[in-house]
């Protein structure tokens, strides 16, 4: 009860005359009922928030400030719409300045990396193939990887220069840690990201080039025994009118491993509407040489995506994951069970899944 007042407060106050702002409150509710089975384990039905994408509450403001300049803020927060844990996480928080030199934003960002998931259509969801890989070893770039979002970060985008744009981002203390207080002679001791994007839209053409660093500070180093990694993703989508494909292909490398390996991991994807409704359907492959022998991983997803109005999304999917005879690392939704130790190796799970969005 306390935090509905909270964000009414906080509504109220940004709609007051005083700011002279734009401002927007927004959403989504997202809620399904899956079920969900794997080889080695009992198969359950359960109930998830974000089946089709994440729950969340936000709230943006704009306001013009003359001269071509406008000041912004965006506050917004996940929610977990079958548990009750409302507000539980921030998605991003920021306060930024637009003008002709570009974007700049400041604060909890979402990055040029998350804005690369456009070329997955089930990005965000439980429903993502190229998630449950990326989300689970070490990757980077992508909506469920390691940099989707930065703390402590500082963001531009260049103005669109016809059809093209540059991004970057930097964190400044990645690990949420500096090297205040830290003598002068001593180890770095803070963990750095950055990355940087480029970007470019044509009619139905679609196409992104990213690549990041995350560097560990000396103590992460040692506990995770990465002290710098770096990936590169490749992105495209063709709208063909009766149906829209996607494609991505990223390689991962971490300079802990001795034998100079990367993990790669790529996917496919189709989009096809008809009428109110879309069906749409993934796969995606890594061959995570860096992790080990018969290591590899694999999934795919069929959904079926029906609009009943401009704001209300009932989807129905199914989705496998499958990985080599020496790993028991992925699963479906979200690696819900993945790296169990009553996941047996070398095998798959599944997932049957009913939900319901709502936007607004």
């Amino acid at each position: 009860m306390q935090k509905k007042i909270i964000v009414l407060a906080l509504a109220a106050a940004f709609s007051a005359p005083v700011f002279a702002a734009d401002t927007t409150v927004y959403g989504v509710v997202d809620a399904t009922i899956a079920n969900i089975a794997a080889s080695g384990t009992k198969s359950d039905m359960s109930v998830h928030s974000g089946g089709l994408a994440g729950s969340r509450l936000g709230v943006k403001s704009s306001e013009d400030l003359g001269d071509g300049l406008k000041a912004s803020i965006v506050l917004e927060y996940s929610l977990d719409t079958v548990t009750g844990a409302a507000l539980s996480t921030a998605r991003q928080t920021y306060v930024s300045v637009d003008g002709g030199f570009g974007k700049v934003a400041v604060g909890y960002l979402q990055t040029t990396g998350y804005d690369f998931s456009r070329f997955d259509p089930t990005a965000g969801s439980l429903i993502t193939p190229l998630g449950n890989i990326t989300g689970k070893t070490g990757f980077l770039i992508g909506n469920s990887a390691s940099l989707k979002r930065l703390p402590r970060a500082i963001g531009y985008t260049t103005p669109d220069m016809g059809g093209f744009t540059v991004a970057a981002n930097y964190s400044t203390a990645a690990e949420t840690t500096t090297d205040l207080g830290v003598a002068d002679a001593s180890t770095e001791a803070k963990a750095t990201a950055y990355m940087v994007s480029a970007n470019y839209v044509a009619g139905s053409l679609a196409a992104a080039v990213v690549y990041a660093n995350k560097t560990d500070n000396v103590a992460a180093a040692a506990t995770t025994g990465a002290a710098k990694i770096t990936e590169t993703a490749l992105g495209a989508s063709f709208d063909l009118g009766m149906a829209k494909l996607f494609a991505t292909y990223q390689i991962n490398k971490d300079d802990s491993i001795a034998s100079g390996d990367s993990d790669k991991v790529m996917s496919v994807s189709a989009s096809a509407p008809f009428g109110a409704s879309s069906v749409v359907l993934s796969y995606a492959k890594g061959t995570m040489t860096a992790q080990g022998t018969d290591k590899d991983v694999s999934g795919y997803t069929v959904a079926y995506l029906n609009s009943l109005s401009k704001t209300t999304t009932f989807y129905a999917a199914y989705s496998a994951m499958s990985q080599g005879s020496a790993t028991r690392t992925y699963s479906v939704a979200s690696n819900v069970i993945g790296g169990d130790a009553d996941l047996a190796l070398g095998t798959g799970s599944s997932m049957v899944a009913v939900g319901l969005n709502k936007k607004f």
